[in-house]
């Protein structure tokens, strides 16, 4: 599952995975045979059995298992019961001659073959079940994250696709993000580049697949494993972050089944794939449910056999590689456990906005707190976690005197406190009505809003959700009437705007609206 910016923001039942659509030889088909996926020293195929553990390993084992003791579940299978819904991520094997689609993006910036005729997707994809991820036809908009994942089986390359569907109105493919894998080589994306997942990885190699589990060799790579949050940096062989949670796995963590965990009472084909994760491991790849193990869609697969088996599994019965492993390379070293002192911490105020900033010490770290308090020393008020220099006080600061520090977090803990600052907020701005009735309107995937003016108000909040009074997709200053552009992902938005006053005072909020952008 990935958390996607808001930008305002049964048919015949196949009997089998591999599903050959014509007679030709270069026929599209889902599932089918496979060239090797990356070489055998690629991060995906190598063995973690003998690396050295994470020093914060029981740390993050302990935020997965969440206050509990989580266990392990097949994020795959056939079909769901229901119309065209399937359970796993379908993968699509196609010749060399497969026409290329042009396909827009909303993260242009992190996708290759933008602007181009680039990604060889099958027409049948348009309007047929079971291409893309959750089962529904590109022409379909269903949500969820809608992968499809395609091999050139001819030039041995991988082309995958996040959020993938077919604009009826404009007759061309749209998606969030793509990546291109060069199958012969161990490239990585650009550091800082996400891929078709969080982070930055191909999915495809981490997938538990039918063909692996119930052929007559091993499982020789690793396998795709989400997490409900993830931390504010990546490891390698990661390149991309998608979380803020200090106490979370970066993307890339490498989860390994402890050598001493019994196994040997599980069907032939489970112990296959737990034999795999001792000797390859899980890796980190996105924001999703916690020990939510990967897998490609096949209606082969039996969850009668799956469930009980990885439900009987425990996060537990895991331990952390050592973060950012690479081998026969010595790894970059992991963030340090004793933090640092911020130094020279300062504050500016500007109506009842605080902006703040420090010196961070040397050496790593994950982000910062800021202690805020009635008196100093004190941190009765607020503990907030930022990222680093150059932050507030969480958007308008009622009128009062603080005293705030600041500190560095690590995996370990938080750091010693700097120097004391005192922050005075004056009174005296009056705070806005409520703004007039919330209007909008959706035409193309382009959603317009308007509003009435909020009094005293200087500019407006415009607040985004994905439930009842949430704020979690957008909340940015923004002016009277907007027009969000498209193409604004499908879903379901919650939205309110609240009127700003002269010091940054925002008020009630208007009436909120329900944004169904299909």
């Amino acid at each position: 599952m990935r958390v996607v910016p808001f930008r305002l923001l049964a048919l015949a039942l196949v009997t089998v995975a591999t599903v050959t659509l014509t007679a030709q030889s270069t026929a599209p088909t889902i599932g089918g045979a496979l060239p090797p996926l990356f070489p055998a020293d690629n991060w995906w195929n190598q063995d973690v059995s003998q690396a050295p553990l994470a020093a914060e390993g029981p740390a993050l084992i302990n935020f997965i298992n969440n206050g509990g003791n989580r266990r392990l579940h097949p994020d795959f299978g056939g079909y769901a019961g229901t119309g065209t819904d399937t359970y796993g991520i379908p993968f699509v094997v196609v010749g060399g001659d497969q026409p290329k689609k042009q396909v827009s993006f909303y993260y242009a910036n992190q996708s290759d073959g933008v602007g181009q005729a680039f990604y060889p997707i099958p027409d049948q994809a348009i309007s047929q079940p079971y291409w893309i991820e959750g089962g529904a036809p590109g022409s379909s908009a269903p949500g969820g994250d809608r992968h499809m994942l395609i091999v050139d089986k001819d030039n041995k390359k991988l082309y995958e696709l996040f959020d993938l569907n077919w604009d009826t109105q404009t007759g061309r493919w749209t998606a969030g993000s793509g990546a291109y894998f060069d199958l012969q080589s161990n490239a990585r994306r650009p550091d800082g580049w996400t891929s078709a997942d969080a982070a930055g990885l191909a999915i495809l190699p981490g997938l538990v697949r039918y063909d692996e589990v119930y052929g007559p060799g091993e499982i020789t790579h690793a396998l795709r494993v989400t997490v409900r949050a993830t931390n504010s940096f990546y490891v390698w062989p990661a390149s991309h972050k998608a979380g803020n949670n200090a106490a979370a796995p970066p993307n890339g963590t490498r989860l390994r089944m402890k050598a001493s965990k019994d196994i040997s009472g599980y069907p032939a084909p489970m112990q296959k794939i737990f034999r795999a994760m001792k000797k390859y491991g899980l890796i980190v790849a996105d924001n999703g449910t916690d020990m939510y193990v990967s897998g490609a869609f096949d209606p082969r697969w039996d969850n009668g056999v799956l469930n009980p088996a990885f439900h009987s599994l425990y996060a537990n019965d895991f331990e952390v590689v050592q973060l950012g492993w690479t081998g026969g390379v010595a790894p970059p070293p992991p963030p340090p456990c004793t933090p640092g002192t911020p130094s020279n911490l300062w504050a500016t105020v500007s109506g009842y906005n605080v902006q703040l900033g420090w010196t961070p010490p040397t050496g790593g770290f994950l982000g910062h707190m800021l202690d805020v308090g009635s008196a100093s020393g004190l941190t009765n008020l607020a503990s907030i976690p930022v990222p680093g220099p150059g932050t507030g006080l969480g958007g308008a600061v009622g009128a009062g005197r603080y005293y705030v520090r600041a500190r560095t977090a690590t995996a370990c803990g938080m750091g010693a406190a700097s120097n004391e600052v005192i922050v005075d907020v004056p009174s005296g701005c009056a705070v806005p009505a409520a703004p007039g009735t919330l209007r909008h309107a959706v035409a193309n995937r382009v959603v317009s809003l308007s509003w009435g003016a909020a009094g005293s108000a200087v500019s407006y909040v415009l607040e985004a959700g994905s439930s009842n009074g949430a704020a979690n997709i957008l909340n940015a200053n923004v002016g009277a009437m907007l027009s969000l552009g498209g193409p604004v992902p499908p879903g379901t938005y919650y939205v309110r705007v609240r009127g700003v006053s002269s010091c940054g005072q925002a008020g009630p909020a208007s009436n909120q609206v329900v944004v169904v952008v299909p």
